[in-house]
């Protein structure tokens, strides 16, 4: 066996394997930028050396015995060098969400027995309720800690990953476990995910492939990095094929369009709720414009959604202008996971000339299960499954639709330290999902909703609240929604219900209201008028029987998914 077919079996074999293979080829070339641009940044060769480095400090005492360590910090390219070093010193890296509270981290911490974890000065005071023994590494220089808390600084980033005088990396031994990620904070036992070598780097290389990523793209890393969604779709897979990341700034949607156009990006991931306030906001600018502009819109519009359905992409030449105007002419790809888009917001951007593609996946599988291609986008569907990777529907009722299940090499093999979960997630082979859904002819994959969530009528029929909840914030007054059942005691059956967040920006717009000063009784009739609207266009059973307005943002996890738990 060739030296060069060994680093190639090796680079299969382990995730930082794979990004040194590549950090050999373009060593000159910026591998991470930090913070829009305007951060720090490391080019792959000196990404590779700080790493290298950095896993030797781990093998050395007191950390050669630790099986685990931890990662809590936002977004920056310190993360992503301690997250392959963790790995690369043959661990297995538990990274914590940076917007848990101080108890949350505290459960995770203890359930997975960490001894060290590396942390931010933004993210150290959510270590003042840990009171045993912990060794906490600073990713910051000395001084910048905001919190002296009970734990001083055992090492920092930049002193264990000084220059070591030499680069060279081999896997050695590690833990095939390359991460756990825990999907539940305080509520119960925390699950804790183990997700392999194997599982991560079959998930991206099947993510590259599907979706055609390349050296000269250029990523901007938008959703937290301990989101199995982020980490292997705009972490991992960027990183083993030689592209760069840019880290955004936050999650304002005028930072993210600076972001996008000062670095010349060509890709972003994304959750619905952020496409779905970009969508709103393009749609507003479109409203106010003068009555031809508006005219142009529509006519160009409907042309090119003639042209899509006879198979032609003419939204790239029609709308150039627009995207220029709007800062995104070097966006050659949008993806949304981590929950359901509504098809409308899907068909916009597609028709105006993006390449837009929902996908589906959970973290237990790594998480990409299935995506629409480029050349084959059905709005509303999350696409055919990746290659190596069985679905099928269990159970399936009279429409086709039941439990969707998985089967690949991205699956995991199970939660750390709880068996009974795991034997009600893998039966027969197969991993199941919860949701519910069903496949079509040409083999796409339509998610119909998770099966906890589902709303059973009087007459015993199924009402699915994500299917609501796409129509509502669609509607002009409709910011947010979450739509749920409860037991009409008069009746039989559950009645659906709902709480509504205005949109402002659209009452501040067309009502000059302030959204400090809100007119309830104005907002309340905008959108019992759309409430209405949506009713009209569903069967009976399926209809709003009453709703409450909050005037604050329904509260979300750190990935933007509605904590549906709290409303019903």
């Amino acid at each position: 066996m060739t030296a060069q077919s060994t680093q190639t079996d090796r680079s299969r074999l382990h995730l930082f394997a794979a990004v040194a293979a590549i950090a050999e080829q373009l060593p000159d070339k910026p591998a991470v930028v930090g913070y829009g641009g305007k951060g720090s940044r490391y080019t792959y060769g000196e990404l590779r050396r700080r790493v290298t480095a950095l896993a030797a400090s781990l093998r050395q005492p007191p950390y050669d015995s630790m099986a685990e360590i931890g990662l809590l910090s936002e977004n920056r390219p310190e993360w992503t060098i301690c997250y392959l070093a963790i790995v690369a010193a043959g661990k297995t890296v538990v990274p914590i969400d940076a917007n848990y509270r101080a108890s949350e981290v505290k459960a995770v911490v203890e359930h997975a027995k960490l001894e060290a974890v590396f942390c931010s000065a933004r993210c150290d005071s959510l270590l003042g309720e840990i009171g045993r023994s912990l060794r906490v590494l600073s990713l910051d220089s000395p001084g910048s800690r905001n919190d002296a808390g009970p734990h001083e600084y055992a090492d920092t980033f930049e002193s264990m990953s000084a220059d070591g005088g030499s680069d060279t990396f081999e896997p050695g031994e590690f833990n095939e476990t390359a991460v756990l990620i825990y999907t539940s904070g305080t509520t119960g036992t925390p699950k804790a995910v183990m997700l392999t070598h194997t599982n991560l780097l079959s998930n991206v290389r099947q993510a590259v492939d599907t979706l055609g990523l390349a050296e000269s793209d250029t990523f901007l890393s938008v959703l937290p990095l301990h989101h199995t969604f982020e980490a292997t779709c705009g972490f991992l897979a960027p990183l083993t094929i030689g592209a760069t990341i840019v880290y955004a700034r936050s999650l304002k949607s005028k930072e993210i369009l600076e972001d996008l156009g000062a670095n010349n990006v060509s890709i972003m991931c994304g959750v619905p709720l952020l496409y779905e306030k970009m969508y709103q906001s393009m749609r507003r600018k479109i409203a106010s414009a003068p009555l031809p502009r508006r005219a142009l819109f529509h006519t160009l519009y409907t042309a090119s959604s003639v042209a899509w359905r006879a198979g032609r992409k003419a939204g790239v030449g029609l709308f150039a202008s627009l995207r220029t105007k709007a800062g995104l002419s070097t966006i050659r790809l949008f993806v949304s996971g981590g929950a359901a888009l509504p098809p409308r917001i899907a068909e916009f951007f597609n028709l105006i000339g993006f390449t837009f593609l929902q996908g589906y996946g959970l973290t237990e599988c790594s998480p990409v299960v299935s995506v629409n291609r480029p050349e084959d986008i059905e709005f509303g569907s999350v696409g055919p499954p990746l290659n190596d990777v069985d679905v099928r529907i269990a159970n399936p009722d009279t429409a086709g639709i039941g439990e969707i299940i998985v089967r690949g090499p991205n699956t995991t093999p199970g939660y750390r330290d709880n068996p009974e979960a795991t034997a009600e997630l893998l039966k027969d082979g197969w991993l199941h999902t919860g949701d519910l859904g069903h496949i079509d002819q040409r083999g796409h994959v339509w998610i119909t909703g998770r099966a906890k969530n589902v709303i059973v009528s009087a007459a015993g029929k199924n009402i699915y609240p994500e299917e609501i909840e796409e129509k509502l914030v669609l509607t002009p007054s409709i910011d947010e929604a979450v739509v749920f059942g409860r037991q009409n005691e008069k009746k039989h059956g559950e009645e659906v219900l709902a709480v509504l967040v205005p949109d402002f920006d659209y009452f501040a717009e067309v009502h000059g209201m302030s959204p400090e000063e809100p007119d309830e009784s104005l907002i309340e009739t905008a959108i019992s008028e759309d409430v209405k609207q949506v009713n009209a266009g569903m069967a009976e059973y399926k209809r709003i029987a009453s709703f409450d307005i909050s005037l604050t943002e329904l509260e979300k996890t750190s990935t933007k998914k509605i904590k549906r738990f709290l409303y019903k």
